[in-house]
């Protein structure tokens, strides 16, 4: 017998106790295997009696329901005598445990399918119950979702809750998707430079930095890193760069943004093992051993390759040697290491620890799991990215005349080392009234002097040196702007650079150094077998995300986007995403990233 219909109307908060749904201060509801006897039935709310109350008259009701009705009538409802809450006493013992071995139904059916007596299912659900492990983390907000862990991520995502923004104030979680409303005034902008969309193996669109002063620096919630799933009406998983620009700059206040954060980086456990390596005539030991600047002991930097260690395959780096052959090392220098090695005999054992997550991700991790996505289009390809290559402008005009263009960009400047691009045409000037050039243009050299690498002082010196010539020979790339996308200001988006042909990109060193086992702190995608951005002339990995409080966040040289081409001076070029992912788990303790950071498009 069910009642969960019956009661449809008023349930409205999730009962840890029964499992079920009903008011706050309502009975427990129940599914029972067979018909209750008709005596152990309430008549009142005509259920099984829950918390059974005998009056002074001879009847039996639910604790609950007596005292709502005798609050208000004063009488009893069977017989209308007079009657007081004072006039009603528990249930004998023997009704109590009747009513206790009643069997009921599990409420979680689509996952659990057990029977038990009545009592039993308090402790069967808060223990046992595989259908009520996991809770929505919209149930403050009155999602009633619950069961498997496994289950939740999907549930998550199709919430009718995900998009009701969290109070003002209340923190993003991390691991999950939360919903925050943010206000802005007409004209302004979010403040946020953004990476990624479909046409690119980020697919998603991630936040690269937060500019101060704007609406999302104002509002404090949000971190480089955090990728945007939803705002407003649109859905952002899977468009393309251009749609997600339009969508977060022309949202209209107040801003609803669902967003995904990484998993923070969790302190792990420490292990003691004690193993024994037997020396082999002709075959290295293989350990390399090093101290750490502002912390006591000995660490393993490196197990070598078809050493004694490396066959035997237990220690690896980042291990701490805590003693060999019963000498204590765990305040000694290598030195003092390396002397108790050499001394030992054809048997060496060593103890050491290591540091052990609680639980065990990726070292380099990806979020496709983590976030549902649907399966990829090639139709979803709004704008293919193309490769672009130079060109060259011829211009004649009189030696009064200016070129009549704006220019931004240049190395050192606020946008970081970007090429030098006209921002704006004056329409009667040279330039514009033959339509040598148009906003987005960048510009490479003039009459063979270079603008590449030069800062935005130098590059106008460049120019205004070259204002009185009467013939202009321009280098230029031309832009990568959409025509059907028009905009006040101009301002390149992160497109703009990623299609700069590859003798246009400058790389720069990026080191980072894993403290306590932890991993690197970012997620990559990419590769060649990347089923997004492989219409791209070279095949890279890109940094997707950084994970809060990790070694690249805390770093402040990695930025989501960047693209990073060696590991240890190990190119990654046409690589694979397994194989770009195995590189950087079997990096040592100490990383040298080879990369190429452009900015993201600003909103």
């Amino acid at each position: 017998m069910s009642v969960r219909g019956a009661r449809a109307a008023i349930m409205d908060t999730l009962c840890r106790t029964c499992g079920q749904v009903h008011e706050t201060h309502g009975n427990h509801l129940y599914d029972y295997c067979e018909t209750v006897d008709e005596e152990l039935t309430c008549h009142i709310c005509l259920q099984p009696l829950v918390n059974p109350m005998d009056t002074m008259c001879g009847h039996t009701f639910c604790s609950r329901c007596i005292r709502s009705v005798v609050r208000i009538h004063k009488m009893c409802p069977v017989d209308r005598k007079a009657l007081t809450s004072h006039d009603c006493r528990p249930s004998s013992l023997i009704i109590r445990r009747m009513l206790d071995r009643l069997i009921v139904v599990c409420p979680n059916t689509s996952y659990c399918q057990a029977t038990m007596p009545r009592c039993d299912l308090d402790p069967h659900l808060t223990s046992r119950c595989p259908g009520n492990r996991a809770h929505c983390p919209n149930e403050p907000m009155g999602c009633t979702w619950h069961g498997p862990e496994e289950a939740r991520e999907d549930h998550m995502w199709e919430c009718s809750y995900r998009t009701r923004a969290v109070q003002a104030g209340v923190p993003i979680k991390d691991g999950s998707l939360t919903t925050i409303e943010v206000h802005r005034r007409r004209e302004e902008e979010l403040g946020i430079s953004f990476v990624g969309g479909n046409e690119t193996p980020m697919v998603g669109i991630i936040v690269q930095d937060i500019q101060a002063e704007g609406v999302i620096a104002r509002d404090g919630r949000m971190l480089p890193g955090d990728q945007i799933v939803h705002v407003n009406d649109t859905d952002l998983k899977d468009v393309s760069h251009f749609v997600a620009r339009e969508a977060l700059g022309q949202a209209s206040s107040p801003i609803k943004l669902t967003v995904y954060r990484e998993k923070a980086e969790r302190t792990g456990q420490k292990e003691v093992h004690r193993i024994q390596l037997n020396k082999v005539p002709g075959v290295p030991l293989g350990i390399k051993i090093a101290g750490r600047r502002n912390e006591p002991g000995i660490y393993v930097v490196e197990v070598l390759e078809d050493s004694v260690a490396w066959r035997d395959g237990r220690l690896m780096a980042d291990d701490r040697v805590l003693e060999i052959s019963g000498q204590d090392l765990r305040e000694a220098e290598p030195e003092r290491a390396a002397d108790v090695i050499k001394s030992c005999g054809d048997k060496i054992k060593v103890t050491y620890s290591r540091i052990v997550k609680p639980i065990a991700p990726d070292l380099i991790q990806s979020l496709n799991a983590d976030i549902p996505v649907e399966t990829f289009n090639p139709a979803n390809l709004v704008a293919a990215l193309v490769q672009r290559s130079e060109k060259v402008i011829n211009i004649r005009k009189s030696s009064r005349e200016s070129l009549g263009i704006s220019v931004s960009g240049g190395r050192g400047g606020p946008k970081g080392d970007v090429p030098i691009f006209v921002t704006s045409v004056q329409p009667d000037g040279p330039v514009g009234k033959h339509h040598y050039l148009r906003r987005g243009d960048i510009l490479l050299s003039v009459n063979g002097a270079n603008l590449w690498n030069l800062s935005h002082l130098d590059a106008v010196k460049v120019l205004k040196g070259y204002a009185g010539c009467k013939a202009l020979c321009l280098k230029i790339v031309e832009a990568d702007t959409p025509t059907n996308i028009e905009v006040e200001r101009y301002s390149p988006t992160w497109l703009t650079w990623l299609t700069l042909p590859s003798y246009c990109h400058t790389a720069h060193k990026v080191c980072l150094e894993k403290i306590n086992g932890q991993s690197l702190g970012f997620s990559i995608v990419g590769g060649n077998d990347s089923s997004h951005g492989n219409h791209l002339q070279h095949v890279t990995i890109y940094v997707k995300t950084l994970v809060p409080n990790g070694a690249a966040a805390k770093s402040g040289h990695l930025k989501c986007g960047d693209q990073i081409l060696m590991v240890n001076g190990k190119s990654l070029s046409n690589v694979s995403h397994t194989q770009a992912v195995t590189l950087l788990k079997q990096a040592p303790r100490r990383v040298e990233l080879t990369v190429i950071s452009w900015p993201g498009t600003l909103v």
